[in-house]
């Protein structure tokens, strides 16, 4: 099933559907271990209902975390250590999410802790049993589901070699491809098969088409240096036949599947051992960072509010900004008002000023920006105004560290550049603390671009501990 929906995780609900089945499996199975029966035929049980309201957190927990994790993203594409990774990264959450209510309302006594361990021990494994079972229900044809194609292709091959290729391409168990254009190397023709045929100027084409995956099929030393790099530089995923390179097809780790074709697969950045730990630990910390954020969230609102009636200012104290996150997603952050309510108009007049505009162009922010409030001020001073940024953690939107998130239109400040845009922003990053906001633009960018380019575990502790200090020094907060 696969609904067009403003919600990502909408248009796999029947991967939803099958982790929740998952679940229902695994608690009642770890009800019969602990107690030698079931939960819905113990007459004492069902009546005090305590047992059921547990099934219904757990299902809650799971249909919210689906929300906000977005686990079913790429089910299709990916490999069976990637699904693993997110099965366990579901039953994790799932299971501390579960364990913070429990704590919270005094209520985890009421339950068995070996029922509660078991429940997830087993849904780890079944979950991932079914939704393999399920995908290949669809992939067989047993199952219309009706997926449709999620991956824009560009493909590159010489004129004989074409059909063959395209015939691979959409071959295989499951046909993601949307081909959306061909460069044959030796041939001037315009179209082939239906399908539009590009020159030498390929790499443009596809980065003016949004195209994500670019499948070389063909010697890859007769693709020129400057394409390659512009199609690395604005994220295209590349994948190179191996046939063609090595006479033969191979499996091993790092090779890629386009329809039935084994590919090396090239981005703009290649994992590291161990990154998939990373991130997954990221992802964690990000979430309880995020958690512990919005209860702090709940005081410090209480007193920035105060001191806004104070000050005469009865305005809200919250904005939302639009930006873009990862992959060119619109995401909402929110954050506390620092400046005056008119500040976009007063920013008008203020430009209007030769010296002011200047000084906007270089570093898009003024030294002494009379916007500012005075409560306002102290929020920068203290950073404050990012507190409210742990709800965008918790949703998954943003991380704690990362590049500084781009305004829309702003990408073209980057010559178009969209390698900004293969990781979460981040609340601080590597710009943050290194100057803040004593540093001009372009050099910010420079920033901006190595933490993308070198990000880790080493890089993330450096940056956290670098803000930190920033900010008790004050450096560079305005």
């Amino acid at each position: 099933m696969n609904s067009k929906s403003k919600y990502p995780f909408l248009r796999h609900i029947d991967f939803l559907a099958v982790d929740l089945i998952a679940l229902f499996v695994s608690f009642t199975s770890a009800f019969a271990v602990k107690f030698g029966g079931s939960w819905l035929s113990d007459s004492a049980v069902w009546s005090s209902s305590s047992w059921a309201r547990l099934v219904l957190l757990f299902t809650f927990a799971d249909i919210i975390l689906t929300f906000i994790l977005n686990p079913y993203s790429g089910i299709f594409k990916r490999k069976y250590y990637m699904e693993m990774v997110q099965a366990l990264r579901l039953t994790l959450f799932n299971a501390i999410s579960v364990s913070l209510v429990l704590y919270i309302f005094k209520i985890g006594e009421d339950y068995s802790r070996t029922v509660f361990i078991l429940t997830y021990v087993f849904y780890f494994a079944v979950s991932l049993l079914l939704k393999y079972i399920w995908k290949k229900l669809i992939t067989s044809g047993i199952v219309k589901a009706g997926y449709s194609k999620s991956i824009s292709l560009f493909i590159i091959a010489s004129k004989n070699d074409a059909a063959s290729v395209l015939a691979n391409v959409t071959a295989g168990d499951f046909d993601p491809y949307d081909v959306k254009g061909m460069y044959l190397i030796d041939s001037d023709e315009s179209e082939f098969d239906g399908i539009k045929l590009v020159g030498k100027d390929f790499a443009d084409y596809v980065v003016q088409n949004n195209i994500s995956d670019v499948f070389i099929a063909a010697a890859p030393s007769g693709i020129r240096q400057e394409d390659y790099r512009k199609l690395i530089d604005n994220a295209v995923n590349i994948h190179i036949w191996i046939e063609p390179v090595v006479g033969t097809q191979t499996e091993y780790q790092f090779v890629s599947d386009i329809g039935i074709s084994k590919a090396l697969s090239i981005t703009s950045f290649s994992f590291r051992p161990g990154q998939l730990l990373y991130l997954a630990v990221k992802r964690i910390l990000d979430f309880v960072f995020g958690l512990t954020g919005v209860i702090l969230l709940i005081p410090i609102t209480l007193i920035v509010k105060i001191a806004y009636l104070i000050s005469g200012d009865t305005a809200r104290i919250f904005y939302t900004q639009k930006r873009l996150g990862k992959n060119g997603k619109e995401i909402r952050i929110l954050k506390y008002r620092t400046m005056v309510k008119n500040a976009d108009k007063m920013l008008e007049e203020l430009l209007k000023d030769e010296d002011n505009l200047k000084e906007w162009k270089a570093n898009q922010k003024l030294k002494n920006d009379p916007r500012i409030t005075k409560v306002g001020r102290v929020l920068r001073k203290t950073s404050l105004d990012e507190l409210p940024q742990a709800v965008d953690l918790l949703k998954g939107d943003m991380s704690l560290v990362g590049p500084r998130p781009l305004v829309e239109g702003e990408l073209e400040e980057h010559e178009g550049l969209k390698l900004y845009q293969r990781v979460k922003p981040g609340i601080t990053g590597w710009w943050a603390c290194n100057g803040r906001s004593n540093i001009e633009y372009r050099e910010r960018l420079e920033l901006e671009y190595y933490y993308i380019r070198n990000f880790s575990a080493y890089l993330d502790l450096l940056c956290v501990f670098r803000t930190v200090l920033a900010v008790l020094k004050k450096d560079g907060a305005e």
